[in-house]
């Protein structure tokens, strides 16, 4: 092996990885321009390991650069290579893209300042131990066909729905409502209401007169 990359006299090659190793993100590399022949294990260049850590490794027969010294004996993989056979996702110098075995895409257009998440995924954790805020300086759209809140959920502006509302909770859960209230439409109760004050209709009968 040495001598063959002694007298090959290049240190940077191109081939398809043969072996992967999860557990320390290493690889090993098949050289078609040597006679297929394979690397020893060599790691996969990575942004961070140390307080950051990146981990992303190459697929079996994905196409790579290989960086390796002269006796071919150490070396790194600097990333994967386009090629025909696997072609590049899209084509624009404006956007950087991700896009998952399972069809889920990451896109961030800086020309149309867009951020696209789409695609497979099954399910979204967020999960930390403080705060999470979610500022918008317009509007914010949740179109799903059930939304759930474990917790309380307050309100500081003003509350609009459309196509009804519905409420339950157990004895003393009794929903608490300060500051003026409006209905448009009709209200219908299963059960008595009780006021402290008057109740008034449209032709100014309260719910105190007698007949």
């Amino acid at each position: 092996m040495n001598e063959t990359f002694a007298e090959a006299g290049s240190t940077l090659k191109f081939g398809t990885v043969a072996a992967v190793d999860e557990k320390t993100m290493r690889v090993r590399v098949r050289l078609p321009e040597l006679d297929n022949l394979r690397t020893a294990w060599l790691p996969v260049l990575t942004r961070k390991s140390k307080r950051d850590k990146d981990y992303w490794l190459p697929d079996l027969g994905e196409h790579v650069a290989v960086l390796l010294d002269a006796r071919g004996e150490d070396g790194v993989v600097l990333g994967a290579i386009f090629s025909e056979a696997d072609a590049v996702p899209v084509a624009s110098r404006d956007k950087w893209h991700r896009r998952f075995a399972d069809n889920t895409e990451l896109e961030y257009d800086r020309a149309s300042h867009m951020l696209t998440i789409k695609g497979g995924i099954q399910k979204v954790i967020v999960e930390v131990g403080a705060e999470i805020l979610l500022k918008a300086g317009t509007k914010v759209t949740i179109d799903t066909p059930d939304t759930e809140a474990t917790g309380n959920l307050l309100v500081k502006g003003k509350l609009t729905y459309q196509g009804g509302m519905a409420g339950s909770g157990g004895a003393g859960a009794a929903a608490t409502i300060s500051g003026g209230v409006q209905v448009e439409g009709d209200v219908q109760v299963d059960g008595n209401i009780d006021a402290s004050g008057s109740v008034m209709d449209g032709g100014g009968n309260s719910n105190h007169h007698s007949h």
